[in-house]
């Protein structure tokens, strides 16, 4: 699975019982790695998995870099820990500047780096073109010269162009199989879900800080997908129109009386991008992992036992197995007496149903029947289609659940089957 690293910035502290703390302590779990770089010069680093970088958008616009392969190395000796990922220094490629001395630049950077990059550290060089025929041939030139973790740069600001993106990225993996391809500054759900089909080692991005700071975003997510809302403005009279949030930076810092839903303060700033990563990296495990649906059992059976999908009669039951089996995606039965069936279990009919058992009995159906689904389906989105008593007591976490029906009458919810099935025929 592609592993996130998530960005350290020179602010990314947060005041709490009057200490100033690292974001990292106001996530709810922590990415696989982070990312820092040598502009910033933080020493204060987790003990976790590191890329550094030398940060080369801050000399973009000097026609030579004043940082060499030696004064690199030198910092990182100071920062990093043996098994760190390293990045030669680079100059990026920009439109009407002097292409022929930036490539030259980075060719005898890389080549110098390696030499001198001591075995405790990984070196990683950055791949760059103006086409994908000139970062393919980058990518081979540095794999020759003995690169065995490569990073893709220079398309962090095409992020909008999509298809343009993926297939670079996907060329390159073509071209360069057998090292570590790292992807800089693209973290969306949808980008990290390719970024794990075409089997990229790693990828960062720092969107959601810039989003909680620059634009004021709040990200929700809600039936798997990350939404975004407008933070308010106390001061102008508004008040939160984001849900309530019991993420660790929201539930923390709403003791100190911070709302991370509102603008205000570094905290109130901060705070919303810790969250906004805690949103982010749920999306991601959605966007990798998929979809797992889990229909409600009825009372109309068959009279004898059979496979799951066709002992239970009703109507309803035929046109949701019909939708699930449409989708392609793996699905279960939840049933009163079993909990979780695969839809091929043989088993016999029986008269149970949640909508009768006690509160108490129908919390101990729940807490078993939770563990079932989460060896089901630890990560990733849940569909339910089943009734608030199927699910009401189940302990999975909020924003992987989607009820595509809820609310809706039996009548409404044939209704809403019979269109989706319709849909899903028309599509074939």
């Amino acid at each position: 699975m592609s592993k996130y690293y998530g960005v350290i910035g020179n602010r990314d502290f947060i005041k709490y019982h009057g200490e100033k703390r690292p974001f990292w302590e106001f996530l709810d779990v922590q990415p696989d790695g982070y990312l820092t770089s040598l502009v910033y010069m933080r020493k204060d680093l987790p003990n976790m998995p590191m890329i550094f970088d030398c940060g080369a958008w801050s000399y973009r616009n000097e026609e030579t870099p004043k940082i060499t392969p030696e004064s690199a190395l030198e910092q990182y000796m100071v920062l990093a820990k043996p098994g760190d990922i390293v990045i030669a220094p680079d100059h990026m490629l920009i439109k009407d500047v002097d292409l022929k001395k930036r490539r030259l630049f980075n060719t005898k950077s890389a080549k110098r780096f390696l030499e001198i990059c001591p075995e405790e550290f990984h070196p990683m060089a950055t791949v760059h073109g103006m086409d994908l025929k000139e970062r393919l041939a980058h990518a081979k030139t540095l794999v020759k010269m003995g690169y065995k973790h490569i990073a893709v740069g220079g398309i962090a600001a095409r992020a909008s162009q999509k298809a343009l993106v993926l297939s670079i990225v996907l060329e390159l993996r073509k071209a360069i199989p057998n090292v570590w391809l790292h992807v800089l500054g693209l973290s969306s759900p949808d980008y990290a879900a390719a970024w794990n089909e075409y089997g990229v080692e790693s990828f960062d991005g720092s969107s959601h800080f810039k989003q909680a700071f620059t634009a004021g975003t709040f990200f929700m997510l809600e039936s798997g997908k990350l939404k975004k809302y407008q933070a308010s403005r106390p001061t102008k009279g508004e008040l939160p129109t984001a849900p309530h949030c019991e993420c660790k930076a929201c539930s923390k810092l709403r003791s100190e009386g911070i709302d991370t839903r509102t603008y205000g303060s570094n905290e109130n700033n901060m705070g919303r991008a810790a969250h906004n990563m805690n949103m982010l990296m749920q999306a991601h495990q959605i966007a990798i992992h998929g979809e797992t649906i889990f229909i409600s059992c009825v009372g109309k059976k068959l009279p004898s036992s059979a496979p799951a999908k066709e002992l239970y009669q009703s109507d309803w039951f035929k046109k949701a197995r019909v939708w699930a089996e449409g989708t392609g995606k793996d699905w279960y039965i939840l049933s009163a007496k079993h909990g979780v069936l695969s839809p091929d279990d043989v088993i016999a009919p029986y008269e149970k149903t949640l909508n009768t058992m006690s509160s108490k009995d129908r919390r101990l159906w729940a807490k078993s029947t939770t563990t079932q689904i989460n060896n089901i389906a630890p990560k990733g989105k849940i569909t339910f289609l089943a009734g608030k008593k199927y699910r009401e007591f189940l302990g999975i976490e909020g924003g992987r659940i989607s009820v595509p029906m809820e609310g809706l009458g039996i009548g409404q919810q044939l209704a809403w089957l019979n269109k989706q099935n319709t849909k899903q025929k028309e599509m074939f």
